[in-house]
């Protein structure tokens, strides 16, 4: 039997972060990484979120992750594991930080690098953050929809790719391990409304039980980092009435800074119950081949659990790819042939 070729499973986000340690400083993944359309590029919320994994694999108890950029600079292959070279820089009494280096095959080089940062619970002195009522915010969209009423998110969310699920349904749609994802249809809240001011939510939750927070709060904090770049760079595309007419996608360089502690970050609530988070996402600017995405992660409670800032390359014109062209033109012909 050939081994599979990509992560394209249901499957628990312990499973989906855990590593093997091949020596004091280096680590590998075990799980094989999210394909978008099936295909042999990985989806880089992946390596984000396990470089910070195996980066708090080196820390003492108690540091909690609260800063972490990436810069992407290879294309990930869904079929090979990747290796996590951690570097420390610095281990002071509040705060330390890490720097991972990625790769997949030696030769070819860095595929992707993070610093992360690291710090001990402080008390609350202060504690300000904007106030927003996701239902009432979003109530032309959202009604009175739970999040397991709300169809998953498609795994490329692009015309073409909505085109195959609506032909196929959503049983054809590729299986995102790790997190249940449900992307809420906002038209009625953005179809009168300018690029900049149109909003995308996704609800989000682990599948499987996580570890509870107060033992490891940095897998709870890596399954909002693996929700964080879902599907982010389509925002620009479909916001600016682009559709399938681009020709390159993907991420440059990618940050989220945690405004909260171990607490929460806690996907389950004190009476043990599973909690849906909340990805609140817009974007800023769309200029020379580049687009700029921004989000806030919301818990249940209307907690501002983190915000993120995303530069990614969104080169207009032109097909991905033949093969993308291919799958685009059966979907549309299926579409049409029900016509």
């Amino acid at each position: 039997m050939p081994p599979p070729e990509n992560g394209n499973v249901y499957s628990d986000f312990t499973e989906l972060m855990r590593l093997e340690k091949l020596n004091d400083d280096t680590y590998q993944s075990k799980h094989l990484a999210f394909a978008p359309a099936g295909g042999s590029t990985t989806y880089g919320g992946h390596v984000f979120s396990q470089s910070v994994w195996a980066a708090a694999q080196t820390v003492k108890p108690g540091m909690v992750i609260h800063n972490v950029t990436g810069a992407f600079t290879l294309a990930g292959q869904a079929s090979l594991p990747f290796k996590y070279h951690v570097r420390k820089i610095r281990d002071g009494n509040r705060f330390c930080v890490r720097t991972v280096e990625v790769v997949q095959e030696e030769e070819k080089g860095i595929c992707f690098t993070s610093t992360c940062s690291f710090k001990l619970e402080e008390q609350n002195l202060i504690d300000h953050q904007d106030n927003l009522d996701i239902r009432e915010q979003y109530n032309v969209a959202l009604g009175d929809k739970t999040p397991e009423e709300i169809p998953e998110a498609p795994g490329v969310d692009s015309p073409w790719y909505w085109l195959h699920l609506q032909d196929h349904g959503y049983e054809a749609n590729d299986k995102l391990p790790g997190l249940r994802v449900r992307k809420v249809d906002m038209r009625p809240y953005n179809d009168s409304r300018k690029p900049l001011e149109k909003r995308q939510l996704y609800f989000y939750t682990p599948i499987g039980n996580l570890p509870p927070v107060t033992e490891q709060p940095n897998i709870h904090a890596c399954a909002h980092l693996y929700a964080s770049d879902r599907n982010s760079l389509f925002i620009i595309t479909n916001f600016t009435g682009v559709g399938d007419d681009y020709a390159q996608m993907g991420s440059l360089m990618h940050s989220v800074v945690f405004h909260v502690g171990m607490e929460g970050l806690d996907f389950y609530t004190k009476d043990g119950k599973p909690r849906w988070c909340t990805q609140e996402s817009w974007m800023t600017r769309a200029r020379q081949g580049r687009g700029m995405h921004n989000s806030r992660l919301w818990n249940d409670e209307g907690l501002h659990v983190a915000t993120t800032w995303q530069d990614g390359l969104v080169r207009i014109g032109g097909v991905m790819s033949k093969k993308l062209d291919e799958r685009k033109e059966k979907a549309r012909a299926r579409a049409s042939e029900r016509l």
